[in-house]
């Protein structure tokens, strides 16, 4: 463990199975605080490599409590967060939609990190259980064809290193690994990134880990979303290939600049004025992200996706699956 612990440290490249060994050695409490922090910012540093990316996230999902079910064609819309531009939480309305659909979704996520709201946040303010024990998880997801699995929860053995990564104040691999660990597995994800200059080495880091069935993008102008404002960078993992396109909002609608949110009241009367179909401009920008997770399910093309979207939210179908929900008592 040393030995690799110095060679990372000295800037060199580590193996897939290096990796494996280091962090397992950094999840059971082998290494020291200092020798993972070191760790860390080194590889930050040099830059960590797609294999790097995919040995770490096959430890984790080695370490994770899976939820267990049945279901097939399931869907998760969580992304890495981390743009620090505090926007409307666009991949939770977009869970919500695929549900309204019919759509099974393992929506994975956490409170707010770097933004102001994160998934767990808003659905908490909605009344959405975010904290279901096991049976009542398995109950809701049932009759709703939607479940929040609180990363948390999952991940317990992350818990010996919040605290490291709290005190380096930047970030590191582990910020990438999240939407890579979904406890529920599911069929097909859409990841959205902060940093369009990573798509290529997130991409092959899922490929590496023959995941299939996968949209990774980021937009030109910084976010982890399908951008209003700017063209959006996409790279689809399928079928053991990489796929390259771009989005351009200016296809779908007259481009409008991203919602911002200063406070989770703030982001509850925006959510629900998107779910319910009342802004219009936030209504287009959910319908074309959930057309990029209806096309990577090969349920539509990007245009017949974002019309399909739009539609449902407009006559209050989404509005409807929301007030359900939070009704809803798990029994």
């Amino acid at each position: 463990m040393h030995s690799i612990v110095q060679k990372v440290n000295n800037g060199k490249i580590l193996d897939f199975d290096e990796v494996k060994t280091l962090f397992n050695g950094i999840l059971t409490g082998e290494i020291s605080e200092a020798g993972i922090g070191s760790a860390l910012i080194a590889m930050k540093l040099r830059g960590e490599t797609a294999e790097e990316v995919a040995a770490a996230a096959t430890v984790l999902n080695e370490h994770k409590v899976k939820f267990q079910h049945s279901a097939t064609k399931t869907i998760d819309t969580c992304g890495t967060g981390g743009d620090g531009k505090s926007t409307l939480n666009v991949s939770t309305a977009v869970s919500l939609v695929l549900a309204a659909m019919g759509i099974k979704v393992l929506k994975h996520g956490n409170m707010a990190q770097s933004g102001k709201v994160g998934s767990a946040d808003i659905l908490d303010e909605l009344g959405i259980p975010t904290k279901l024990d096991e049976a009542n998880s398995h109950t809701y997801f049932n009759n709703n064809n939607f479940i929040f699995l609180f990363a948390p929860h999952y991940h317990p053995a992350l818990k010996n290193v919040a605290k490291i990564r709290k005190d380096l104040r930047v970030a590191t691999i582990f910020n990438y690994l999240g939407p890579m660990l979904n406890p529920g597995s599911p069929d097909y994800q859409t990841i959205g990134i902060n940093r369009a200059d990573k798509l290529d080495l997130y991409a092959e880091a899922l490929q590496i880990q023959d995941r299939d069935n996968i949209i990774v993008y980021s937009s030109k102008d910084g976010y982890d979303e399908i951008s209003s404002s700017d063209i959006t960078y996409v790279r689809h993992v399928k079928e053991g290939r990489i796929e390259n396109f771009e989005i351009d909002p200016s296809n779908f609608f007259e481009k409008f600049p991203m919602p911002v949110v200063n406070s989770k009241e703030n982001a509850k009367k925006l959510f629900l004025e998107t779910i319910e179909g009342k802004n219009e401009q936030l209504t287009n920008l959910i319908a074309l992200n959930t057309a990029a997770s209806l096309y990577t399910m090969n349920l539509h093309s990007l245009k017949e996706g974002f019309h399909a979207a739009r539609n449902i939210i407009k006559e209050g179908i989404v509005s409807d699956k929301l007030n359900k929900m939070i009704k809803e008592k798990a029994v």
